[in-house]
């Protein structure tokens, strides 16, 4: 038997299931410790008002979208003539020159494997460089039976080389802590073409997963390639996702929605990820509104500001034009939405006392990791070369 998986709308086992089941409690009980618990309110209690307040506002910016798609091929050429920092505030007496100005924005797309990570990239390709039949460049994983990809691989999107976009791997429906572990490893250390994600339990012992992996030709190259700092980070989601989630009973799914969203390497100081939300073609346009609402009450953001509904892709084939014309140059906005957000948020300069600082955080932290018998060595050598030029200076001193 197969059942629907919640986030991304992928099928999974009987045996992933009982996992699920058996896990459950273990992940509820890990979170209780994580800095990144969030609590999650019942979006289906918004105020009826308020929905229809909101509802009101998306359609309205539904006919805001149709009345600017003829300006498709200018905002089109905004994209591609983008320089990194161009959207930079420059403000607190501090200036362009202040900031860590990437060569390259480069944005990192997160979700569970089904969501549309790499079909989103697909058409942005596309539509960025205006190409509706080019063939996919990132793939598609159509197997509910497999994996998705292991790999993080990197995607330039305009012929400047000025913003490019990473795909990587889904998030697991259980041990969502091990998923964000390797988050954190890309938000802290950047993120390289071709590296693979392995999670902790696949990395020790033996793992299937590991097995196969290794087995994949060239894996080991990705290490000549450039770490790129991530800029900004891009969530997915499928709509019919958060459809079946409004109408489920559990709550897994929701907590680790949220969990995602809220992980604090992922915000950019008060800009948490845009999020993208897609296949909504395969909904009604009532129910694409009440998922949109729904996601945004559950993650606390604006429904019709923060939350990208992308029904339909390019790369389908449609009757109606214009619905195509809408989707491509929604796309196009998005791209704008996290490019400026990226350029808002860059981060200073490092000073000297920075890097003063930093390193003497790193001392600080390997010394309290050691046992206590190597601190104490450690301890009286330090002590040892103290007096050593002490004695030396004086000598010195008392010669000259």
């Amino acid at each position: 038997m197969l059942v629907e998986d919640n986030m991304g709308g992928a099928d999974v086992s009987d045996e992933e299931v009982d996992m699920n089941e058996e896990m459950m409690e273990d992940e509820a009980q890990s979170s209780k410790s994580d800095d990144s618990v969030v609590v999650v309110p019942n979006p289906d209690n918004a105020d009826s008002v308020l929905h229809a307040k909101l509802k009101a506002r998306i359609l309205n910016q539904r006919a805001s979208l149709k009345n600017r798609v003829h300006l498709m091929e200018e905002m089109r050429q905004k994209i591609q003539r983008y320089v990194p920092g161009q959207w930079l505030v420059e403000a607190g007496g501090m200036k362009a020159g202040d900031f860590e100005i990437p060569k390259i924005t480069s944005l990192l797309l997160v979700g569970a494997m089904g969501a549309g990570k790499s079909t989103l990239i697909n058409n942005l390709i596309r539509v960025v460089n205006n190409k509706t039949n080019d063939f996919d460049r990132a793939q598609v994983c159509g197997d509910p039976g497999e994996n998705g990809t292991y790999f993080s691989n990197e995607y330039v999107l305009t012929e400047s080389k000025s913003i490019c976009i990473f795909d990587s791997r889904g998030f697991p429906e259980v041990k969502i802590n091990e998923g964000l572990e390797v988050l954190e490893s890309w938000m802290k250390g950047g993120v390289r073409h071709g590296q693979f994600a392995l999670r902790s339990s696949e990395e020790h012992g033996k793992s299937k997963v590991k097995e196969d992996v290794l087995k994949k030709g060239r894996q080991a190259h990705y290490k000549s390639s450039i770490v790129r700092r991530i800029n900004f980070v891009i969530v997915v989601i499928n709509a019919e996702a958060v459809h079946k989630l409004r109408h489920s009973d559990t709550n897994l799914s929701r907590v680790n929605f949220v969990r995602i969203f809220k992980f604090p390497y992922v915000a950019f100081k008060d800009d948490r990820p845009v999020i993208v939300m897609t296949h909504g073609d395969m909904l009604s346009e009532d129910d694409r509104i009440k998922a949109r609402i729904f996601l945004g009450n559950m993650l606390g953001v604006s429904p019709v500001d923060h939350i990208f509904d992308i029904a339909g892709f390019t790369g389908r084939v449609y009757e109606d034009d214009e619905q195509r014309a809408e989707n491509d140059y929604l796309l196009l906005d998005m791209l704008e939405y996290a490019l400026q957000r990226a350029d808002r948020n860059l981060p200073y300069k490092k000073t000297v006392s920075d890097f003063l600082v930093q390193y003497k955080e790193i001392v600080v932290k390997g010394f309290n990791d050691l046992d206590p018998s190597k601190q104490m060595i450690l301890s009286v050598l330090a002590s040892c070369w103290v007096v050593l030029l002490g004695l030396l200076l004086a000598a010195y001193v008392s010669l000259s």
